[in-house]
């Protein structure tokens, strides 16, 4: 939870200083300091980049606080495929979970089961997990199921 937390506090600081570099740009413009025909669409630029910052990092974390607050996370069970260089994401079965890079990670391949936020696809949990096969779930249910007596 803290390092969710210190996740969403830097992206809440980098779409903040987006929009202040927005902001001071657009009275460059308006007050007719911008010296640089080029700089003259910063301003688009750097609204487009926060816009689209938001839309990918901020907002998911902001819709997942009360998720990530009560305990109510969604799980999934799949094939981990790969580990990000810096250990915060990983890609089970084509999608990208974002984790705690201080946590232990399962090596590549393994299967796993991942408790996540809804929205952020936070992990909160990941734990390695045996390949099931159904045949031998079945066939291993009916055996304990009838009792035997050995004399």
């Amino acid at each position: 939870m803290k390092y969710f937390l210190a996740n969403l506090a830097c992206h809440l600081l980098v779409t903040v200083v987006l929009l202040v570099f927005m902001l001071i740009f657009t009275n460059r413009n308006k007050k007719g300091l911008t010296k640089h025909p080029v700089l003259y669409f910063l301003p688009v630029l750097l609204s487009v980049l926060t816009v689209l910052y938001t839309m990918h990092f901020t907002a998911p974390r902001l819709l997942d606080i009360s998720a990530v607050a009560g305990d109510n996370y969604y799980s999934y069970t799949g094939e981990l495929e790969s580990v990000s260089p810096l250990n915060n994401s990983m890609v089970i079965d084509g999608v990208t979970y974002y984790i705690n890079p201080l946590r232990d990670i399962p090596e590549e391949g393994a299967n796993v089961k991942v408790r996540y936020s809804r929205y952020g696809r936070y992990a909160v949990e990941v734990v390695v997990t045996e390949e099931l096969n159904v045949a031998d779930s079945l066939n291993e249910e009916m055996q304990t199921s009838v009792t035997t007596t050995e004399e």
